[in-house]
């Protein structure tokens, strides 16, 4: 795999947040949402994120948890 400065500094932080939320796939993701809220908010930007089809993603999750520990018992 082809590295370059830019990824190899984007890998380390990747690792950075991950364990800042403790490898929680749902933390990470509450911090990186509250990061770029204090970001648009400190230079003013208007910050959009796009709509998922089927519904939101926390409420897909917790389906498919509930169905793999079925399948599991």
């Amino acid at each position: 795999m082809f590295l370059n400065d830019l990824l190899i500094e984007k890998y380390k932080t990747q690792k950075r947040l991950d364990e800042m939320a403790n490898h929680d796939v749902r933390q990470y993701f509450e911090n990186s949402h509250r990061t770029i809220l204090e970001i648009s908010k400190k230079y003013n930007l208007k910050i959009e994120y796009g709509e998922l089809q089927g519904g939101f993603l926390a409420s897909a999750y917790e389906e498919r948890s509930d169905d793999v520990l079925e399948s599991e018992s």
